[in-house]
């Protein structure tokens, strides 16, 4: 059978960004709550991986990249995340 097709999440933070420890937990909540297998989900630190961070190109934290794509910065409402999570998926 055909694989299911999973989205990569990618929510890139950073140690001094105030806003990322709830960004993170409304991710995984949102994750759960529509089906954790459909999402293959990484808390991608900034300054570790800047050079992945600047290809993607992250520009502020929390900013979030569906499937390599750069897709919100700053971060969305729980309603907008949702939307953008379930449109991936589609």
């Amino acid at each position: 059978g055909r694989e299911p097709m999973v989205v990569k999440v990618e929510l890139f933070t950073s140690e001094l960004c105030s806003r990322c420890a709830g960004a993170r937990r409304l991710l995984s909540e949102l994750v759960e709550e529509l089906g954790a297998e459909q999402f293959d989900l990484h808390i991608v630190d900034v300054v570790r991986n800047l050079d992945h961070a600047v290809e993607v190109g992250v520009l502020t934290t929390p900013a979030l990249a569906l499937d390599g794509r750069l897709v919100y910065a700053p971060l969305p409402s729980r309603n907008g995340l949702r939307r953008l999570l379930t449109c991936a998926l589609a």
